[in-house]
């Protein structure tokens, strides 16, 4: 009963609503609140904000909270491994991912996929705080993210890939004859650049900053790399982009790759997790992988330097 009350709570802390809460605990609205009221006269504190609709929690219904999310995490780490033990591995595993590492998620997913077929994979495209809140909150098991950001240097880690940076820019324009070019010029040119908000952004604000530009760029994009590149394709624009962007099988069709110098700029990504003891059973398989998929060499076809 109290494991249920819990799984409640859960899904009410990530609905914020009573009725959504109900349904995805696949109960009726009327169980959901009294099975919390329960919890409530068990633990001899307030948890919920009473009111018309959900309000929120109480203080202590915020610790516990993150305690429910604790034991469920823990409950299904046990299931796994339980799981795993019998070699046959079923469960879910929840990563968080950085939009730049999308061309590198197939890998991870196809060797996942081949070694334990009965495990369903969920992509979850966050930023770096996200990931670290996600991870610490046990609504994630793992996380692909750049691994020497400050915010997250509480979170156990493994490199996996050196990201850099490239100019895309249209295969007939007038600079598709460079093979490399100065972040002073690419200043200058017409730039299609995420929004100055947006983690990927603010990396290349500060390598322009570190010669004391500042871009402007003709089209600013809120949503995905993707959308850039499609400017350069359709629009005659040029944009900066994880180098591997430019490198995926079969090319972008109508682009050319161009390098960025005067600085290079690098940032390591890696796998990160929680540091619990032991190591969730999600979170030691996906180590294996990357350490596979890096120790084989498939990593480095993808970032090594164009020929």
């Amino acid at each position: 009963m109290l494991f249920r009350q819990l799984q409640y709570l859960a899904a009410l802390s990530q609905e914020r609503h009573f009725g959504r809460a109900a349904d995805r605990c696949h109960v009726s609205q009327p169980s959901l609140s009294s099975g919390i009221k329960q919890l409530e006269f068990s633990l001899q504190v307030p948890i919920v904000l009473r009111g018309r609709r959900f309000m929120g929690f109480t203080p202590e219904g915020e610790r516990v909270v993150e305690w429910a999310k604790r034991v469920i995490s823990q409950r299904d780490a046990m299931i796994t491994e339980l799981s795993q033990m019998r070699e046959n591995l079923e469960g879910r595993i929840r990563i968080g991912a950085m939009p730049n590492s999308s061309p590198v998620l197939p890998m991870f997913s196809r060797k996942m996929h081949d070694r334990h077929p009965n495990v369903d994979i969920e992509i979850h495209f966050l930023g770096v705080e996200d990931t670290r809140q996600g991870l610490n909150s046990f609504a994630l098991d793992v996380g692909i993210t750049y691994v020497n950001e400050e915010s997250i240097s509480d979170l156990s880690s493994v490199p996996i890939y050196t990201e850099k940076l490239s100019l895309l820019v249209p295969e007939n324009s007038q600079w598709a004859d460079m093979d490399q070019i100065s972040w002073h010029e690419a200043a200058d040119l017409p730039l299609c650049l995420l929004d100055a908000s947006m983690h990927e952004r603010r990396i290349i604000d500060e390598a322009f900053a570190q010669i004391d530009r500042s871009p402007s760029p003709v089209v600013t994009a809120s949503d995905s790399i993707l959308n850039l590149i499609f400017h350069v394709m359709f629009a005659d624009l040029v944009t900066i982009v994880p180098s591997h962007f430019a490198r995926l099988p079969g090319g972008l069709r109508g682009t050319k790759e161009i390098k960025l110098v005067d600085p290079e700029i690098s940032r390591e990504v890696g796998l990160v997790w929680s540091p619990t003891e032991p190591i969730m059973p999600m979170a030691k398989i996906a180590t294996s992988i990357c350490n596979e998929l890096c120790s084989s060499g498939e990593m480095e076809q993808w970032f090594s330097e164009p020929l």
